[in-house]
C-alpha cells in the first residue's frame, strides 16, 4: 500500500522537538509529527487560589486552547480536584474530551505531593494542522442526493479531534513538563493507528494524517508510560482511546505497532535532549589508575 505522502504503512512522519520556546513560562514544547505541530508551556508550582488549595498535593490545571476561534470562549480549567468548581468560561465537548484524557495520563506521572498547597498549570495549543478541506470532491447541485450523502459521512466521529493530534498533544505536554522541571515519575509518550480499507482489505496505518482518518474504520490513540517502575525501557501502556469498528486481535496489533513507535519517539527524544544540553548518550570510559608502589622504609 502506498500513502497519498509517500510513506510506508508502518512509518512515521519526520519528528520534530523544540524546548523553552517560551521565554515567559516557567517551561515549554514543541512537537510535530510533520506538519502537524503543537506548543504546550507550564507555569508553575506557584501560588494557588484558596478555593483549589490541596494540603496534601499541588493542585493540577489544564487548559487546551482550540486551533480556530476565540479564546475566551472555548477554553477552560480541569482540576484534580474532584469536586465541583466554578467554571471559569465555556468550552465545547472536544475541548473537554481533551483535557480529560490529558489529565487522566499526566497526573499519575506527576510528583504532585512535592509541592503541596501550589499550582502546576499546563496549557496546549494546536499550532498547526493538515486539512482535508479540499481534498474531498463535491456538488454545489442542492437538489443532488449526493450532496446530503457526503455531508453525512464527512460529519465528525468521536471527540471530533484526531488520533495523531491528541498524540502530539500527550508528547507535547510531557516535555513540557521536563522543561519545566517538574519532577515525575518518567515519561508519558503516544502514538497513534488507524485501519484504512486499500484494494479491498483493512491495512493497518501508523501516524495516520486527517485524510486517513477520515477514510479509516476505526483509529487508536495508544499513551506508553517510561521509566523506572513505570516502564522501564519497553514502556508500559497506561492509556487507550479508541473510536470506530474494530476487533480485539485488530486492537492488540495496533497496541504492538504503537509500542514500538512510542519506543523510536523515546529515542528520538532522548537524543534531542542530550545534544541540547551536551550531554553524552554513554558515559565516558575512565581509565583504571594504578594505585602507587608501597614506599620502602629503609
Amino acid at each position: 500500500m502506498s500513502r497519498h505522502d509517500g510513506r510506508t504503512p508502518l512509518e512515521l512522519r519526520s519528528l520534530a522537538l523544540s524546548q523553552s520556546v517560551l521565554s515567559r513560562q516557567d517551561g515549554s514544547a514543541k512537537f510535530s509529527f510533520g506538519n502537524l505541530s503543537v506548543l504546550a508551556s507550564v507555569t508553575g508550582p506557584a501560588e494557588v487560589r484558596i478555593r483549589n488549595e490541596l494540603v496534601d498535593r499541588a493542585a493540577f490545571e489544564i487548559n487546551v486552547l482550540p486551533l480556530r476561534g476565540a479564546v475566551g470562549t472555548q477554553t477552560s480549567f480541569v482540576s484534580v480536584r474532584h469536586e465541583p468548581t466554578e467554571p471559569t468560561s465555556t468550552t465545547g465537548p472536544p475541548s473537554k474530551s481533551q483535557e480529560t484524557l490529558l489529565l487522566s495520563l499526566l497526573t499519575p506521572i506527576i510528583l504532585l505531593s512535592l509541592h503541596p498547597r501550589s499550582l502546576i498549570q499546563l496549557t496546549i495549543q494546536t499550532l498547526t494542522s493538515p486539512t482535508t478541506a479540499f481534498s474531498k470532491q463535491f456538488s454545489t447541485d442542492l437538489s443532488s442526493t449526493d450532496l446530503a450523502a457526503s455531508t453525512s459521512s464527512s460529519a465528525p466521529r468521536g471527540t471530533g479531534t484526531g488520533a495523531s493530534e491528541k498524540a502530539a498533544m500527550i508528547n507535547a505536554a510531557m516535555l513540557a513538563l521536563v522543561d519545566a522541571a517538574v519532577e515525575c515519575r518518567g515519561l508519558v509518550l503516544a502514538a497513534a493507528v488507524a485501519f484504512v480499507e486499500s484494494e479491498g482489505e483493512e491495512v493497518m496505518v501508523l501516524d495516520p494524517t486527517p485524510r486517513e482518518e477520515d477514510e479509516a474504520s476505526s483509529t487508536h490513540l495508544f499513551a506508553f508510560s517510561f521509566g523506572v517502575g513505570v516502564g522501564g525501557v519497553e514502556g508500559d501502556c497506561v492509556g487507550v482511546d479508541s473510536v470506530g469498528s474494530f476487533s480485539p486481535e485488530s486492537l492488540f496489533e495496533a497496541q504492538d505497532l504503537a509500542a514500538e513507535a512510542s519506543r523510536g519517539i523515546m529515542a528520538f527524544v532522548r537524543r534531542s535532549i542530550e545534544s541540547r544540553y551536551g550531554a553524552t548518550p554513554t558515559a565516558p570510559k575512565v581509565e583504571k589508575v594504578k594505585a602507587p608502589d608501597e614506599m620502602q622504609v629503609e
